[in-house]
Formats: structure tokens, C-alpha cells, sequence
């Protein structure tokens, strides 16, 4: 971003999640901590560490999540846990979203965000035509890093 005249600030946090062998359908609708693979596997998971750039899993995270997913859905009990992992998020300062042009270079963006899959749409119907045409998308200008650099009312 500093190459483009932009100061985008981020963060990594860490998350951590498990996958469990995989069964027939038994969860029509995914949860915030629970979801269920069109293959069956489910994915549980739902942590927030600030952990630096550690990507680690540990296992007393890895137990709370496993502990809260079959509390919440006991038939989980029943199945195997085939892998886990954990990985980094891009965290803003206060976890929303960066849409944002280079004032000194036109044309170099910055789309920084934790969430691309849960804002897709957006992505495709807002922010494919502000890139591809140049004019942006009316109140993205909220969304610019430009927020986190407001002085405070006296």
C-alpha cells in the first residue's frame, strides 16, 4: 500500500478450525461456529486470537471449539475429526472493510477485508464495476481507510 500512497492498516488474527469425517445431511442451515459441507464433512470453528503471524493450532482452543460445537449440536459427538488448522485473517482496526483507490496511482486498489466469501456479492455487482470503470460506488467513501485518521471533536 506505502508504494501506492496508501496506508492501509491491518492486523493478523488467528482462527482455528476442524473438520469432521464426513456423514449424510444433518444441518439444513449453517451456524456461525457450525457448518455442514456439500460433501458432508462439517467445519467447526470460530475463534479470535491475536496471536501475531502464529498459525499454530493449539489444543485448548481446538477442545473449546469442539466442546461448544457438540453442546450446541450433540449428533457431532458421533464423528471423527479429520483435520484442523489454523489461519491468519486481514483484521482492520475495527474488523470492517477497506475499499479504497490510490489518490497517486489510479487504477491500484486496495480490498482488504476478513470476510470475501460472506461479501461476494458485493464484490461482483459493486466493486468488479468501480475497478473495471473507475467510478466508485456511492458511500464507499466511508469505507476508505481515511476514517481511522479523523481528528477528535474538542
Amino acid at each position: 500500500a506505502p508504494l501506492v500512497g496508501m496506508d492501509i492498516p491491518v492486523r493478523p488474527q488467528k482462527g482455528q478450525l476442524l473438520i469432521t469425517e464426513r456423514t449424510r445431511p444433518l444441518l439444513k442451515i449453517p451456524s456461525h461456529q457450525v457448518r455442514q459441507t456439500a460433501e458432508g464433512g462439517f467445519q467447526l470453528g470460530f475463534s479470535q486470537e491475536e496471536m501475531g503471524f502464529d498459525t499454530h493450532i493449539t489444543s485448548d482452543v481446538i477442545q473449546y471449539i469442539a466442546k461448544n460445537a457438540v453442546k450446541a449440536f450433540p449428533v457431532l459427538a458421533n464423528l471423527r475429526v479429520v483435520r484442523s488448522w489454523a489461519a491468519l485473517r486481514v483484521m482492520t482496526p475495527d474488523a470492517m472493510p477497506i475499499y479504497q483507490e490510490s489518490e497517486s496511482f489510479p487504477g491500484a486498489f486496495s480490498i482488504t477485508l476478513h470476510s470475501g466469501v460472506s461479501l461476494a456479492a458485493l464484490h461482483a455487482t459493486k466493486i468488479a464495476p468501480w475497478i473495471l470503470e473507475g467510478i466508485p460506488p456511492e458511500g464507499f467513501e466511508n469505507f476508505s481507510s481515511r476514517r481511522f485518521h479523523v481528528q477528535a471533536a474538542s
